[in-house]
Order: C-alpha cells, then structure tokens, then sequence
C-alpha cells in the first residue's frame, strides 16, 4: 500500500497482493487523491485544456466531487488549479446540479392533475397501511426473534415515534409524485434534477421552532443550527445526494441494469466478489477500526420500515427457505434472493435473506419528488450515540449532577443497564446497556468505547462542578457535553481522518484543524450526509474488520483469549469481568485491523447475528443491497464525478477480478459503488481509494463548513465558542489521554502516543503521566 504519515516517522506499510487483492490500480497523476486514470486510458474529458489559472464567469476552483453539475451532457466546466499539483474543476453551480437558470419555473402545471395527484396519493396510502396492519396477525410477516435477521433488526430500529409519521408524509409525496409523472405533468429530467419545488406534497413536515437567540449549546436533534435552514442536519431527516438517484421509475424503485434487465443479486455479486481473506495493515491497528463505527453511528443511522406496531418486517418464508410471496410481503421489503446452489447458505436449505427498505423522510420545503432516506441520528458530529437525539431520551440517560447515569458495577462505571430486551445473554448476572441510539449492544469492542466517553463525560463533569461553584447542575452538564463534544471532533480531524485520507487530501479539502480559530463557515452549506457517504463510502470499514478479538493481559504475559467476533454480537456481558475492559482495549490497540480491499471476514458475511443459527447475515449483500434501495448510481457515475475516467471493459481490473465481475455484471456500467470503491488501490498517504477519499472528504469538509457549533469557530460565527486559551487545550487531547484517563487501570498503564497505530519503533507505549500524551487542563474552563 502506500504511505501513512506519522508525527514521528513515515512508515511504509506493503501487502502481499493476492489474485483478486490486485485492486484497481490509477497512474499518478494531477487528479485529486493522486490517481488520474488506469493504463493506457486518456485522462478525463476535461484534461486535454491547459487548467485556468483564474476560473471565468466568477467560478470556484472546486474539488470535482463538489461540482456534481460537471458531469452533466452539454456542462462546461473547466479544469483549474487546487494547489501546485492538483487539479480541480471551475464550477458555477455551487454544490447544486444545476445552475439556478436551469431551473424550470413551471406555472402551467395543472393544478387539477395536482389535486387528483394529492387525491391518489391518500388512496393509496390508505391501502397500503391497511395491508400492512393485516401483516401484523400474521405469523409469517414478523422476523421471528431466534433468526438472525432479528439482530439486524435491533440495529436498524428506532424508537422514536417522530419517524413514522414523518416516513407516511413522504410515501404521500412519492405517491404524488408517481402519479404526476403518469399524467406528464414531471419528466424525468424534473425529478433527476430536483425541479419539482413548484409542486406542493400532500404533506409538509412541520418546521423546527427555534429560539430567538441563538443558544450557547448545540440542540440534542440538530435542529436550528442553521438559522435560515433549522432542520439542516437534524435527526429523521433525509439523506442529501452527490448525484440524482439511479431509481428504475426515477422515483422509488429499485436500479436495475444498464440493459434493463434486474441486477444480479446481491448476494451473488457478494458471492463471487467479497471474499473471506486475512491482508493485516502493518500500521493500523483494530482500533482505528472501531473508531470508524463509533463515527459512523453518530452521524448515521438508517431507519428501516416496521409493521405499525413496531415489529420487526419478515420478507422471507419458512425462515429463510423462500421468498414470501409478492401479496404476501410488505410494500417495503425487498429481499435478497439466494441461487439453490449458494456455496454456503445452500447446505441450510435457505434461499432468502431479509432485506427491508429504509424509511423514507419528506423534504421541508413540502415539494413531491424522488424519495428520499431518513437518518434517524442527527448528521452532526455531536455524540448523539451517547447524549441521545431527543429531550425525553436524553432525559434517561441524565443523572443528577449534571452526570450521565451509569450501571455502578462494584465501583466501576459502566453505561446504564436497559429493560429492552436486545441482547442474546439473558441469565443472570447478564448486562445489557443503554446507548443515546439504542445500538451500543451491537459489538462488545463498540460497547467499550460507549462506556470509555460515558466516564470521560462524568470525568469532566465532576471536574468542572468543583472548579464552578455557582453552576447548578444544568450548566454543568451542558459545559461538559460541550467540552465532549470538541474533544471528539478534534480526534475524529486531528488523528482519525489524516489515517484515513492522508495529508495531501485534508489540505486540499480543508480538513486539517488550525492554529487558532477556524475560517471556514459557509451557511449556504448543508451538512447533511450523502447517501453516497452513508451506503457506500463510509461502509469501507467492514473490510476492515477481523474475525476475532484478541484480548490481551500484561498480567498473563500475552493473549489472555481470543474471542470470535460473532459470539460478542449483542452480548456485552463480558465486560462485567473486572479487567476485561483493559485487556480489550490492549488488544485493540495491538491488533491490526485488515486492509481496504475486495475481502470480508465470514464472521460477516456468513454468520453476522447467528445467535443460535449455524448461520447468519451476509453483510456484504446487505451492503450492496441498501445502495441499491438508496438509489445509488453505479461506480462508473462516481469515477466520472471524481475526476476519473470510468472503466469500459472488466479486463481493465487484474485478471482475476475481471472473470469474476463478468460472472454477475453484464456491464461495467453495472457495478455497485461498495463494490467498485474496495477495487481501488489506496491513496498517497491513505488507506481508501481514489473514489471513497474523495466522497469521505468531501463529507467531512460538509460537517465542518456548514456547522455552525464546530468545536474551531469563534464567537463571530459560534455562539458557544471557546476561549482562545481553552481552545488551545481541547487541542492537546489525542484518544490515548481518553483511554488513560478512563481506562480502568487494572492493566492499562502504558498507551501508544497515536492510539490508532500500532506500537511500532516511534509509537512505542509510554506511560499515561508521559508528556507525550498532554492533559488538558479544566481550570481553563473556570468561569
């Protein structure tokens, strides 16, 4: 692979390429990211002009992935120069995908096909909510909760009764939509585009109320961060678009081939693809892994479609022999359809694996239109896996103090104990935990770092209490979530993204925090997670993965066990052992996670959430079919929005993975974007590809220019900013004085400097009081 810088060393990290490991290799170039078409390929279209110095027409010398109008027939949009080495496109549309005169005013829209729309859009409505509470009496309907789709279910759930009046609301704009494209009131070129603001839903969500002044805190639902926009970013609205959604009828079903026929399954595209293989990093460690989920289920958690009293939705029969069928299903299943022969799941007879649609999420500015995926966590890095989306569930997690609750587990803390019942180990003594997103069950690993910033919360806290007399225990909980919340985003820019993307990319998207306050505050800039971002790029980690866990103790001399990671899956309980929590945590900092490649861990892709079963989900399939049910164009469209050349012949791939693309794309403009995006050889400095980087960073350049509470920005633009002194001490915190400070200190005594490198010659573990791994100190923060 190539190199990952380090404070103290550059170290070079090679793998052993194996058949299909030969990934998709780009020549360097003058493209973002280092890559600049494959082989004998000409560059990109724009490429044979010299690159402008100044942009004409006032554009903006922008990244490609930011000018998604380029890639539009008849754009216009010439190269200029980012920076010494790369280019960039001048763009004249901001990040719409069309310029303001391209859109229609349509005035002649009868308004009686707007009517009979609203009228058919009730109609249907009605009779799919009658259909769907008949499922509910059926048997066969509800996911059975030995299966393991059950423990997929608890991790798509949501309990917040806000999402499903809000999901109806926009099945009614779909259903308006629909029937105003049969009447030709909408092309498709309306709907691809986002012109359809002229025409009224049948139903409009309501608009936040946000406070006359600005509040010093960042709201618990992200709504109001934006002012002229307060549901930007807030939890259970929808997912934003680097590109129009591929969806067959341009609305809400499913892609289908660049031929017209249906996709290969997902599960034979996984089949034959994403396969079982062991490629470990030699600088990042399990860690750097896990942080990624904790990132992930932050920002991002998708919400799917339950029966209406809450139950799980079963769109496979006998479970898992068959497909239920079609008058059988609920509208919102689409199941992953097995081959008789599966190499693996056909040895159990089974032919099926559950697969619901995402909840859809209406746009607040009321118009019909293609669908559109709700989030149900708020889009900011705000810890909403650990404080909660909502004032009532926020109201549970609190303990008075201006502490979070926590289960007191003979002197230690742990996160509180929960009555849902979600987890596998029910005998006594068994824990199962409460979590601001109810998933901090999901993996044991993930479960520690919830119990690690629920102390590091209760730390400051406590802390802050004794140095402010005066607070009550309002201000005291609040300052300390704000002081959390800054440390988080300083790690996840400071030490998680430059592993991830490497330098190069975080200056040229702006990422790298700065010596002071920052200056980068675009209110025009929505911040909301791409679908792109959320299905897809971001799901990198599950390459990433290994199959065990190894649990080290210093006390024992080495690996004290090695846990299967499947037998971890909502079963926490092992962190009631005193010091399993610091041997977990050694572990992971000594143990590498795998490489970014063509290659899942079976304990994924076979026997996720096996509980009982002598099988599980496959999580690649699953991967491949959410993109699928977001609408995700293929990888070809995404090369192309990046500044590559897209691939026109499978051969173009190393030869192994070119056979076994063949065997379930009928084209290269049918390959998925998870697919195509672990193809790729890194980046310079990076461990994703060209494609990936550029979605991620983009993304991430979203969530700080277009928050308005990002830890770096000062009082002119953030009303709860921080001092500059105070400032200069949330930027000493690094993961390892996290870990140091709450840590149970059975066995930790010694980190890493970087936590998420493994303990190579310049990253040797010192000891927690060491100046290597600085304190911040909470007298700056007296008032």
């Amino acid at each position: 692979m190539n190199f990952v810088r380090f404070q103290y060393h550059i170290l070079i990290y090679i793998v052993v390429l194996y058949p299909i490991k030969s990934v998709l290799s780009e020549p360097h170039g003058m493209a973002l990211g280092g890559h600049y078409g494959i082989h004998d390929e000409k560059e990109h279209i724009h490429s044979t002009e010299r690159p402008c110095a100044v942009c004409p027409r006032h554009g903006v010398c922008v990244p490609h992935v930011q000018c998604p109008a380029h890639v539009r027939p008849g754009s216009r949009n010439p190269q200029c120069h980012l920076d010494g080495m790369r280019v960039g496109v001048c763009c004249f549309t901001g990040r719409s995908h069309a310029a303001e005169s391209d859109r229609k005013f349509r005035s002649s829209i009868n308004v009686e096909d707007v009517k009979a729309a609203h009228n058919q859009s009730r109609q249907k409505l009605k009779q799919w909510l009658g259909h769907a509470e008949g499922l509910q009496n059926e048997h066969y309907a509800v996911v059975n909760a030995t299966s393991p789709s059950y423990g997929h279910h608890l991790s798509m759930v949501t309990y917040d009764k806000r999402a499903q009046k809000l999901g109806r609301g926009a099945l009614l704009n779909i259903f308006a939509a629909q029937e105003l494209k049969s009447r030709q009131a909408l092309s498709d070129d309306d709907l691809a585009m986002g012109f359809t603001d002229h025409t009224d839903g049948p139903y409009c969500p309501p608009v936040p109320s946000c406070p006359h002044a600005p509040s010093r805190y960042r709201s618990i639902d992200g709504n109001c961060n934006n002012q002229g926009n307060p549901s930007w970013g807030a939890v259970n609205t929808g997912y934003g678009r680097l590109l129009p959604p591929s969806y067959s009828d341009g609305i809400w079903a499913i892609r289908i081939s660049a031929n017209g026929v249906p996709l290969a399954s997902a599960r034979a595209v996984s089949s034959a693809l994403i396969l079982d293989g062991s490629h470990p990093s030699r600088t990042h460690n399990l860690l750097f892994m896990q942080f990624g989920q904790f990132i992930a289920h932050d920002i991002s958690t998708g919400v799917v479609f339950t029966l209406g009293n809450g139950s799980p939705i079963s769109c496979c029969d006998s479970n898992g022999e068959d497909v239920l069928p079609p008058e059988k299903q609920h509208w919102a299943c689409a199941p992953i359809v097995l081959d008789e022969g599966d190499v693996f799941y056909g040895q159990f007879s089974q032919r099926c694996i559950n697969f619901v649609r995402t909840q859809l999420a209406p746009d607040f500015d009321c118009s019909v239109g293609y669908a559109t995926q709700m989030n149900g966590a708020s889009h900011y890095p705000d810890m909403s896996h650990l404080y909660g989306s909502s004032a009532e569930k926020l109201a549970r997690l609190r303990a008075p103090g201006g502490l979070l609750a926590t289960f007191n587990d003979y002197g230690r803390e742990l996160p509180p104990l929960t009555h849902r019942k979600e987890c596998l180990n029910v005998h006594d003594g068994a824990a199962c935990f409460e979590s601001g997103d109810n998933h901090g069950n999901q993996v044991i690993s993930l479960t520690v770092l919830h119990t690690i910033w629920t102390r590091e919360h209760n730390r400051i806290a406590r802390t802050l209490a004794g140095l402010n007399s005066a607070w009550d225990e309002d201000t005291i909980f609040w300052e300390a979530r704000r002081i959390v919340l800054a440390e988080f985003q300083h790690i996840i820019y400071n030490e998680w993204l430059p592993l991830l993307l490497g330098s190069k990319t975080m200056q040229v998207f702006g990422l790298t925090p700065s010596s002071g306050y920052a200056l980068s505050y675009d209110p025009s800039i929505n911040p909301s997670l791409t679908a792109e971002f959320a299905t897809a790029a971001m799901r990198f980690g599950h390459s990433i993965v290994d199959s065990q866990l190894t649990v080290l103790s210093p006390q024992h001399k080495g690996v004290y066990e090695s846990i299967s990671l499947p037998e971890v899956m909502f079963q926490p309980s092992r962190l009631r052992i005193k010091p399993f929590l610091d041997r977990l945590l050694l572990g992971l900092m000594w143990q590498p996670m795998q490489s970014v490649d063509p290659f899942v861990t079976e304990a994924l892709s076979r026997y996720m959430f096996h509980g009982g079963n002598p099988y599980g989900l496959d999580l690649a399939a699953i991967n491949i079919q959410r993109g699928r049910d977001h609408g995700l164009q293929s990888y070809n469209e995404y090369r192309r929005l990046v500044g590559l050349e897209p691939i026109t012949d499978f051969h173009q791939f190393p030869s192994s993975a070119a056979q076994r693309l063949s065997t379930v794309y009928t084209s290269p403009e049918d390959i998925d974007l998870w697919v195509g995006g672990l193809l790729e050889e890194p980046i310079e400095g990076g461990v994703i590809g060209t494609t990936f980087a550029n979605i991620i960073a983009d993304q991430f350049a979203k969530l700080k220019r277009g928050d308005k509470y990002y830890y770096e920005y000062g009082p002119d633009i953030n009303h709860g900013a921080f001092t500059t002194n105070q400032l200069s001490e949330i930027k000493k915190v690094t993961l390892s004085r996290i870990l140091c400070d709450n840590s149970d200190g059975i066995e930790i005594s010694a980190v890493s400097p970087n936590a998420f490198l493994r303990s190579l010659p310049g990253n040797d573990p010192v000891q927690c009081d060491s100046p290597l791994i600085p304190a911040m100190d909470l007298a700056k923060f007296v008032v």
